[in-house]
């Protein structure tokens, strides 16, 4: 097999470097926050982390859900067929806020039984208040996110990057003003740094919708609105398409999530910990997932013209340019693992344990890199229900009980937590990867 796609490569960077840059936008809001609360306060970055981690869970949840019209928007436009776009999108909009209404219900549950889940009892009064803020900022994250799957599919994916930067920008101002009091603003904490989080939401899904109705090369999609409506069978092929992607993106959050509840058996600090670590994986995640994501794009698009040799193509290339960012992104951490925790507190206790969990983070970016790229491809060409499965014999069968029987049964705390993570991604990319082979093979490409 080929091993060298100039062509793919050009097309995946020119696509993935503003999908990334927008990518890490979304994460640095929770990573802005944590920062800029961990100063304030190491309780409150334990709080904040706490909820940001199942928050993130739920994020996902919907983000997974609204992928599902990417095979759909990138096939569509690869054969120029504009009102299909426009149906799927406005369908999208409609199946998407009805499925948020589910995960609002679930995110109101756990505030009525946080008490009740092991956390540190000084932590929950931080906790509800930052939870109620959150869940308020859901349905602009979801709107917006919508129009984002729409944008990207049509290759017009610095748009995306534009407006996440614009309310980034707005929210660490807000977080400088609002978590420490300064400019006559009253010192409100994690409050404030929810309250900062929540405004930039509203103003991203704001510009969202300008850019939708007043960017001349939407016009001919703006046009069309009317001319489309809501019905039962996109609504129903979205679904069929959706609920497998948020299903597995939710398994594979929930591996990192879970694992929350019992490290915050193991005390404030470890939680902490927990939380500046995956600070940092999320970081290095968004660097991977913004080339995935352009590789779903491509492989709609090939797709979308028959074009199986592309589709091919297109998911090799993207394998090969993760897999120089993981060699880059895990030479970093190794240089840098002495300092991060810095960044978020200057607690030694903290430091301590983040030091013991650079390891297992190594281990498991090669596993990240190769089932990010090939869960992306399935995505891309809409064969998704396989992942459901394939993601809880990762995750759930693997993952999860691996760090609870190292971390809590063998008693090797945040470490063997961390260490279930390398065997559940590294399943995921075998499986992944071998459903691609099974559903792209054809007689032709084994000459390719």
């Amino acid at each position: 097999m080929k091993l060298y796609y100039p062509h793919e490569y050009k097309a995946l960077i020119k696509l993935g470097i503003p999908i990334t840059i927008g990518q890490i936008g979304l994460t640095m809001q929770n990573l802005a926050d944590n920062i800029m609360v961990g100063r304030h306060s190491t309780e409150e970055l334990a709080a904040a982390g706490f909820i940001n981690n199942i928050f993130i869970l739920a994020l996902l949840l919907t983000v997974g859900f609204s992928i599902g019209a990417v095979s759909q928007i990138g096939a569509n436009y690869a054969r120029d067929n504009k009102p299909r776009i426009v149906t799927i999108l406005k369908n999208s909009l409609f199946t998407n806020t009805l499925q948020a209404l589910l995960i609002i219900i679930a995110l109101v549950l756990l505030y009525f039984i946080l008490p009740h889940i092991g956390q540190p009892d000084e932590l929950i009064p931080l906790m509800r208040p930052y939870l109620v803020i959150q869940i308020a900022s859901l349905p602009f994250m979801i709107l917006s996110g919508t129009f984002r799957q729409f944008t990207d599919s049509i290759n017009d994916t610095h748009i995306a990057m534009g407006i996440m930067l614009t309310g980034n920008i707005w929210n660490i101002v807000f977080n400088w003003l609002l978590i420490f009091g300064h400019c006559g603003f009253p010192e409100m904490g994690i409050i404030g740094a929810a309250w900062a989080t929540f405004s930039s939401r509203v103003l991203i899904l704001l510009l969202t919708i300008a850019v939708f109705l007043l960017r001349p090369q939407y016009k001919t999609y703006v046009s069309l609105w009317h001319n489309v409506r809501i019905n039962l069978q996109d609504m129903r092929l979205l679904n069929r398409l959706g609920w497998p992607i948020a299903i597995q993106m939710g398994l594979e959050v929930a591996s990192f999530s879970l694992v929350t509840i019992p490290m915050g058996w193991l005390g404030t600090h470890a939680l902490a910990s927990h939380q500046v670590m995956l600070s940092v994986a999320n970081l290095i995640f968004m660097f991977f997932l913004g080339i995935a994501s352009a590789v779903a794009i491509r492989v709609s698009n090939h797709n979308g013209q028959d074009n199986q040799r592309g589709v091919r193509q297109a998911a090799f290339a993207g394998w090969e340019i993760i897999l120089a960012l993981c060699f880059i992104m895990s030479v970093i951490i190794v240089i840098q693992r002495h300092h991060i925790s810095s960044l978020f507190t200057d607690s030694q206790e903290v430091a301590a344990i983040v030091g013991t969990m650079i390891l297992p983070l190594i281990l498991y970016q090669f596993g990240d890199c190769t089932q990010t790229v090939f869960s992306n491809a399935l995505r891309g060409l809409g064969d998704v229900q396989k992942l459901m499965k394939y993601a809880f014999l990762a995750y759930i069968v693997v993952s999860i009980p691996i760090s609870y029987f190292l971390g809590i049964t063998l008693g090797w705390g945040a470490f063997g937590i961390w260490m279930g993570f390398p065997f559940g991604l590294s399943t995921a990319a075998v499986l992944y990867a071998r459903r691609f082979l099974y559903v792209t093979h054809d007689e032709h490409l084994k000459h390719h």
